[in-house]
């Protein structure tokens, strides 16, 4: 289950399930941001392809699942609709048949399978609850690795608040600072989000060679069977 040359690779990781925030609608693209289109594929097939091969199981998390048919994921969708990130890692974490979930946000395509595997390597070792990022921005949310046993206090925070950041501050994770984490993505791309067009068009030319086939490694991942959950 290999997806790109020059980097080594290793089986996926039972422990983890790999989850992907489809977000919503963008004001500035005027449509969702997970069907855009890089380099002739949606960007959330992007992300895809760098996580598919470090988890067991994989999946899109949305609130419009008809309109992510296409991209070719099994989908599951929020246990209450429309409460942010946050309340798309409480799907998550609900629907995990495994004990960890490596959580990414689909407008992140230049996620590199080097760091989604390191992450996801690294849930056999940790004593805290979750596993996460940091730049010179702060702590990153995306890619991040949370225990499932997190799901009662993920419930209880959006019960007064939905803000990502807040909820990290709460849980006390574990941190990579980017000493840690350049050895598996030395530019930092894994934290490039596509907010504007400009975004787009500037990340367009730089699709690295090991994302060229964005479906590579995935067939083994997705099950084609797998339903819908919780429409």
């Amino acid at each position: 289950m290999t997806i790109s040359a020059g980097i080594d690779t290793a089986p996926p990781c039972p422990q983890v399930t790999g989850a992907i925030l489809a977000g919503g609608s963008s004001r500035r693209f005027g449509q969702d941001k997970a069907t855009l289109q890089l380099g002739g594929k949606p960007l959330a097939r992007w992300v895809a392809a760098a996580l598919g091969p470090a988890v067991a199981d994989l999946w899109l998390v949305t609130n419009h699942p008809l309109q992510h048919l296409s991209l070719g994921l099994p989908l599951v969708t929020d246990l209450v609709p429309f409460q942010g990130p946050v309340g798309g890692l409480a799907a998550a974490l609900f629907y995990a048949r495994t004990p960890w979930v490596l959580l990414a946000s689909a407008d992140t395509p230049l996620l590199t399978p080097a760091l989604a595997t390191a992450l996801a390597g690294a849930a056999g070792s940790l004593t805290r609850p979750a596993l996460v990022c940091r730049t010179e921005r702060g702590l990153e949310p995306f890619p991040g690795l949370y225990a499932v046993r997190l799901f009662n206090r993920v419930q209880d925070f959006l019960k007064e608040k939905r803000n990502f950041m807040g909820f990290l501050e709460g849980i006390r994770p574990s941190v990579w600072p980017p000493d840690s984490w350049r050895a598996y993505d030395p530019e930092g791309a894994s934290f490039e989000n596509v907010n504007r067009p400009e975004d787009l068009t500037g990340l367009a030319a730089r699709v690295p060679r090991q994302h060229r086939d964005p479906g590579a490694g995935l067939s083994e991942t997705l099950n084609s069977n797998s339903p819908v959950r919780n429409v």
